[in-house]
């Protein structure tokens, strides 16, 4: 109940934010994980000294209990700056080879492809939240090849999943989703921003950079959002799909000619024909609903005009949220089209 206080306070302005898959805020439980490392554990975890050491097993710890939710060993477990640079490692670590990238995957994956003449596909990259396509994959790499799946790095092609917005509601692991690469980020699951990771399947060889001093502070965030992700998750799941149920069927009631596609549990991408999606994402904002349309990361590029706008709901979102963020809208955009 603390939280829900806290942060109701945070938007008393009476601002609907609606945006969740953009940004969400640092729980609570999330800043007292990370507060001791700013100013009293504050030292280098590279160091050789007994303070540095302590830190750097603390970092190690956090490794461990990301890896546990994970089913991996730690070493599986690379902290990059976010879910974009994980996805960039991704892509530009494979060897040099064709790149498939499913059509609903972040900009940064398809972004980092390196254009080439190599025949070979050597990764797919997908946002899917089940097994199906990894399946797929190992089947055809077992009939493609007589070398063991779990000693050979030569069977390609790899299966990167961008679990950046799933995470937070549907179980994501190698295994769980018979994949050799995993994005994660923090700042989509409560945490801070700046920090996420990389889950590499043993024996998958990547070409990556140096890594510069762990920030503890954002390790540690991280590893307590995940904690809490995952043991809310089943509850949020079923909270989030029923309010993104409500939103779809009273704008369709409301605004027929509207084009509404769910994507379980939080997220509704809406579009009205002739809008220009900018000019109702522009039109929600002077009335108090944020929201986006297209990548948060891409806003700096004009959407084309079929872009719909994207309302995705959070952890403070509301049912009295929901219903006067449709009312907004569907007065808006009815004023729009005649």
């Amino acid at each position: 109940m603390g939280n829900m206080n806290f942060f109701q306070n945070l938007f008393k302005k009476k601002r609907i934010f609606l945006d969740y898959a953009s940004a969400t805020p640092v729980l609570p439980e999330v800043k007292k994980e990370m507060e001791k490392y700013f100013s009293k554990e504050f030292y280098n975890p590279n160091a050789i000294y007994e303070e540095g050491v302590k830190v750097r097993g603390e970092v190690e710890e956090c490794r461990i209990r990301i890896a546990k939710i994970l089913g991996v060993a730690k070493e599986s477990i690379i902290f990059t700056a976010g879910g974009t640079e994980a996805n960039v490692l991704a892509v530009r670590g494979v060897k040099l080879g064709n790149v498939i990238v499913e059509p609903e995957s972040h900009p940064s994956v398809s972004e980092a492809v390196r254009k080439n003449s190599a025949r070979e596909v050597v990764l797919v990259s997908s946002v899917t939240t089940d097994n199906k396509l990894g399946r797929k994959i190992r089947e055809e790499r077992k009939k493609n090849s007589s070398t063991s799946l779990t000693t050979s790095n030569s069977e390609y092609p790899l299966l990167h999943i961008d679990a950046s917005q799933s995470a937070n509601y549907f179980a994501v692991g190698l295994e769980t989703l018979a994949c050799d690469l995993l994005t994660l980020d923090s700042a989509k699951l409560y945490g801070p921003k700046g920090i996420g990771a990389l889950v590499v399947r043993k024996g998958v060889k990547l070409e990556l950079p140096p890594f510069g001093t762990p920030p503890v502070p954002l390790i540690a965030g991280f590893a307590k959002a995940f904690e809490i992700a995952v043991r809310d998750r089943e509850q949020e799941k079923l909270r989030l799909l029923s309010l993104s149920a409500l939103f779809a069927e009273t704008v369709l009631k409301a605004l027929p000619q509207a084009q509404v596609n769910l994507t379980p549990p939080n997220i509704i991408h809406v579009s009205i024909p002739g809008i220009l999606p900018e000019l109702l994402v522009l039109a929600l904002d002077r009335t108090g609903v944020m929201v986006s349309a297209g990548p948060a990361c891409n806003s700096n590029k004009p959407e084309p005009p079929e872009t719909p706008v994207r309302f995705s709901l959070g952890r403070f979102t509301t049912e009295r949220e929901v219903k006067e963020a449709i009312e907004i809208f569907c007065r808006l955009a009815s004023k729009v089209i005649k």
